[in-house]
């Protein structure tokens, strides 16, 4: 209940200052969301979620999530190592 208030009350708080969303991290917990018309971003962290928040060159916001990375490239090689070893 602590960080889903914390989330609304700093998005209300951006709203009440005429921002369109608000970034911020130390909670460990990832998060993107929309408050009443404002976008709250939470970066999480990088030691236990492994989470960070990217701006695309559009100036959009993005989620990164190195575990989901480094899973889909461990599929990606085990993949690659199969095909190899069924062709030869």
């Amino acid at each position: 209940n602590f960080i889903g208030e914390f989330e609304k009350n700093l998005s209300d708080e951006a709203k009440r200052r005429s921002a369109d969303g608000v970034i911020c991290g130390h909670i460990h917990r990832a998060a993107s969301r929309e408050f009443d018309g404002v976008h709250y971003l939470n970066c999480g962290d990088w030691v236990e979620s492994c989470t960070a928040i990217g701006e695309n060159e559009d100036g959009s916001f993005e989620m990164i999530n190195y575990l989901e990375i480094a899973n889909a490239r461990k599929l990606a090689t085990k993949r690659a190592v199969k095909e190899k070893l069924e062709a030869a």
